[in-house]
């Protein structure tokens, strides 16, 4: 398959692992990554994680992410407001204990009485 300019030919996961390699090959001290495996299908970003959890170590990592899954990188989340506001921050089993709290407190729609 040939690759164009900008990576023209290549999917957007493919895209986006080529980027973050190039990065990686730096070895920066602290990195940066916002939605990290939204491009990419399941199993690419099953491989990506446990791959990226050997790879950081000893390094900052800071991750802006909605998946779950991305969440097994950190050690520390911290949840931001709609206001940019921090709202929790923690030791990552802390604050998904308290998330999870938090959602099964709220009341369920459904059960309310038309």
């Amino acid at each position: 398959m040939p690759i164009g300019e900008g990576g023209h030919g290549l999917s957007g996961g493919q895209r986006q692992l080529v980027a973050l390699a190039r990065c990686l090959l730096l070895r920066p001290r602290i990195l940066l990554m916002d939605e990290p495996t939204s491009s990419m299908d399941l199993q690419t970003e099953h491989e990506f994680l446990r791959r990226m959890a050997h790879v950081t170590q000893g390094q900052t990592l800071v991750v802006a992410t909605h998946r779950l899954s991305v969440l097994d990188l950190v050690d520390r989340i911290v949840v931001m407001d709609g206001d940019g506001k921090v709202f929790l921050d923690g030791p990552k089993d802390t604050v998904l204990a308290r998330l999870r709290g938090a959602a099964s407190n709220e009341p369920n729609e459904q059960a309310v009485p038309a």
